[in-house]
């Protein structure tokens, strides 16, 4: 079940045995049905979770409307990262939006093999640059970027997520109305054709 995350670490640097052996005891695999919170508002983040199979959402609540922050697939981490870190409550939901096979591991343990295996340090370093690096995607999207480019960003980036995942998700990820996202895909959709 952990061959498909060992191959992902094992490219960013090469695994011991020992480490695979001490990921193995410590990481819990779990099957979680579709449309299940792993995290509420107000709850402290006390685990990672990597997706094995499947297909998460982040999303928070501003003025009652949801707002996803994040998409998390195969081979990617899902946390609320300030709560995690802090060890204090956060206000970020976790959901699965397909049924999911994740591999999860508590803050606690997670820091006693940072002490006990260097090596982990520099994969879960490199691991965290690429968790930054879509973060400041993001932010730069929706600063940036016109509704239709941020849109045609994700198409060229990311296009499993379109097929994926619903589009009242899609559109609330870009920033933008439902019915604006449908316009900008209605009108591609004709460039397309013509």
């Amino acid at each position: 079940m952990l061959n498909s995350l060992f191959g992902f670490m094992n490219a960013i640097r090469p695994l011991s045995d020992e480490l695979k052996e001490v990921l193995t005891e410590n990481l819990e695999i779990i099957e979680v049905p579709k449309r299940t919170l792993l995290l509420k508002d107000g709850q402290t983040c006390d685990h990672i979770h990597v997706v094995i199979k499947g297909l998460l959402r982040m999303y928070y609540i501003k003025d009652g409307e949801e707002v996803c922050s994040r998409f998390m697939e195969e081979t990617r981490m899902a946390m609320a990262v300030g709560s995690f870190y802090t060890r204090k409550p956060g206000y970020e939901y976790i959901e699965t939006l397909e049924p999911c096979v994740l591999a999860r591991i508590h803050y606690d343990r997670l820091q006693a093999i940072y002490k006990e295996h260097d090596e982990f340090n520099y994969i879960a370093r490199a691991i965290t640059e690429v968790y930054f690096i879509r973060s400041e995607e993001r932010l730069f999207l929706l600063r940036r970027q016109s509704a239709e480019e941020r849109y045609l960003y994700l198409r060229a980036h990311h296009p499993e997520l379109l097929l994926r995942v619903p589009l009242t998700y899609i559109a609330s990820y870009l920033g933008i109305s439902l019915e604006t996202l449908s316009r900008i895909r209605k009108k591609l959709s004709v460039k397309s054709a013509e």
